[in-house]
């Protein structure tokens, strides 16, 4: 188990590096992006073996395995979107986060009894949930960048690796293509959930819908005013941050409370 966490740490570490040098470099050969892909591919297929071991371990889902999976899941969106959108620049924050994770889940240990697997009628619930997170967690990551390139603009003098950055015309619209796919499996995994939550009283269960409605609210107020009046640069950037805590908050930061207390 410390091996295979111990390889994909270094595998995300590795392209964490890698990346960072892709942005210095004037031109990009495509013999590097090959590289870059092999990487980030390789260790893909370690944190997904790492976090199959953490669920077959507890026979379920608890915060660890929830928390290792969403990061999974992001993960996975952001190499099958590496090869059509420019967004390899998000490895600088992502593959950092979850190299964090993954320590989290090494030292973290919680005895409070997994959430055991759903059945069949909540697998599309469980499926739009953790997309949503993966294409919105995205869009958060492109947001923290955002606002260094704002920074940027304020400040002539900078570091080179900022000014290697993307546009912030080109970060802004991979940032709504983002939000506007996670905002619809959103949609659709709180109507999936719906029925199965109707009449229950459950408190945690009901902090979870609050803070996930917040967090819609709070992604629909963007794109609505996106497309009525073109908000863009800190402002959206600060509303994508608030929806993305918010949905942290509902998902895991009650689950969190739940094991701890």
């Amino acid at each position: 188990m410390l091996l295979l966490s111990g390889s994909v740490i270094i595998g995300y570490l590795l392209s964490t590096v890698y990346v960072r040098n892709m942005l210095l470099d004037k031109l990009v050969e495509d013999s590097k992006k090959i590289l870059l892909y092999s990487l980030v591919f390789l260790s893909l297929i370690l944190f997904g073996f790492y976090t199959y071991s953490l669920i077959s371990q507890v026979n379920g889902f608890n915060f660890n395995t929830s928390l290792s999976l969403t990061l999974l899941t992001i993960n996975f969106l952001f190499f099958m979107f590496m090869f059509t959108k420019p967004i390899y620049h998000l490895g600088l924050v992502l593959f950092p986060i979850t190299v964090f994770i993954i320590l989290i889940t090494i030292f973290y240990r919680t005895d409070n009894a997994p959430i055991g697997f759903a059945d069949n009628n909540l697998q599309i619930h469980i499926l739009a949930s953790f997309t949503s997170y993966g294409f919105l967690g995205l869009a958060g990551i492109e947001a923290v960048l955002l606002f260094r390139q704002e920074k940027k603009l304020r400040h002539v003098k900078d570091s080179s690796l900022a000014i290697s950055l993307p546009p912030i015309e080109v970060m802004e619209k991979v940032m709504f293509d983002l939000i506007v796919i996670g905002f619809i499996l959103l949609t659709v995994s709180l109507l999936s959930g719906a029925p199965f939550i109707l009449g229950d009283n459950n408190f945690f269960l009901m902090q979870k819908i609050i803070f996930s409605l917040i967090a819609w609210i709070t992604f629909a107020y963007l794109l609505f005013k996106r497309f009525s009046s073109g908000v863009r640069g800190k402002k959206a950037a600060h509303l994508t941050l608030s929806g993305i805590t918010f949905l942290f908050i509902a998902y895991l930061g009650t689950r969190l409370f739940f094991e701890l207390f």
